[in-house]
């Protein structure tokens, strides 16, 4: 089996100035220690690895990326990278309003914007801050500076904002953004059998209202995307299903260097240790290869052995 990934999503921190109830607890988190961090240094470093790899594609994660301090020059030594074709960059929007420029002007083409309600009460309950206009503020700002394209991501919750589905649609139209719902997924201590609506549910109620028409190319993420034949706007649908785990071609590097070939796997490969021992680039490809070849075993059904929050696996 050939060395087939092309898209690494690298997680800055755990940290986060939200507390979104189903993605970390309001207290009591235990934070990874900051000399465990990756540094950007360190980043850099396999990042080149990555790119000899064939890796063409990063999505910058957190926690929230925006907390890690000096952010843009990150990006800007990315961007440097021979064979990096495209940096983008999933955030709360919170922060976009004071760093959208610099880190368009520093090379990220990219943003997903996450945001799962349009109520400033409701969002405020959800995320336990009151930064509502902040993240409008943000979304404005990633338009204004010329991000393309701005994606906006719902978890869809029972009970929670599923009354609110057409509402993003409507406010997704009028801004030119890229929605796309996301099913709630099985994974970690906080996820909630309640909270749980299929996605095929969520699309049910989309098609009430507006006709969709399947669109052509689904790119290499997990959403299967529909046009909106009037307004024309993109609807995204993501579910947890092997089918996604089939076509996924997305690694994943925590903040501590560690490799997870899966979203719900536990325990992946220390390459930050491989750095501090000094171990040359090509052995780090072949322990790489190795890791990879794994994938095919390592699936969404393996979600219930997880416990470890969002935040800590970079999303």
């Amino acid at each position: 089996m050939e060395y087939q990934a092309s898209y690494l999503r690298l997680s800055l921190t755990d940290r986060c100035n939200f507390r979104c109830f189903y993605c970390m607890p309001e207290a009591g988190i235990q934070y990874i220690r900051r000399n465990e961090v990756l540094s950007f240094e360190e980043i850099a470093k396999i990042v080149h690895i990555f790119a000899a790899l064939g890796i063409k594609h990063l999505r910058i994660t957190g926690g929230e990326p925006l907390v890690r301090k000096d952010l843009d020059r990150l990006v800007e030594i990315l961007a440097g990278i021979d064979d990096i074709e495209d940096i983008s960059l999933t955030t709360n929007g919170s922060l976009l309003p004071i760093y959208a420029e610099g880190l368009k002007g520093a090379g990220l083409k990219r943003v997903n914007i996450s945001l799962d309600s349009l109520k400033q009460d409701k969002f405020r309950s959800i995320t336990k801050t009151n930064a509502f206009y902040q993240v409008m503020e943000g979304i404005d700002k990633a338009i204004e500076v010329g991000f393309q394209p701005v994606k906006l991501n719902v978890v869809v919750m029972g009970g929670i904002n599923d009354d609110e589905i057409n509402d993003f649609v409507d406010f997704a139209l009028a801004r030119g953004l890229i929605l796309r719902f996301i099913e709630f997924m099985r994974i970690t201590p906080l996820w909630r059998s309640d909270y749980f609506i299929p996605i095929e549910e969520v699309k049910r109620i989309c098609e009430k209202r507006f006709k969709l028409r399947e669109a052509g190319d689904n790119g290499f993420g997990p959403a299967r995307y529909f046009e909106v034949e009037r307004g024309g706007g993109r609807l995204g649908f993501i579910k947890t299903d092997e089918e996604n785990c089939k076509r996924c071609c997305r690694l994943r590097l925590t903040c501590t260097g560690e490799l997870k070939i899966c979203l719900f796997e536990n325990r992946g490969l220390a390459l930050k240790h491989f750095l501090s021992e000094g171990v040359d680039d090509e052995q780090i490809m072949k322990i790489i290869k190795a890791k990879v070849l794994m994938k095919p075993d390592v699936t969404y059904k393996k979600w219930e052995t997880s416990k470890i929050y969002i935040s800590q696996i970079g999303g």
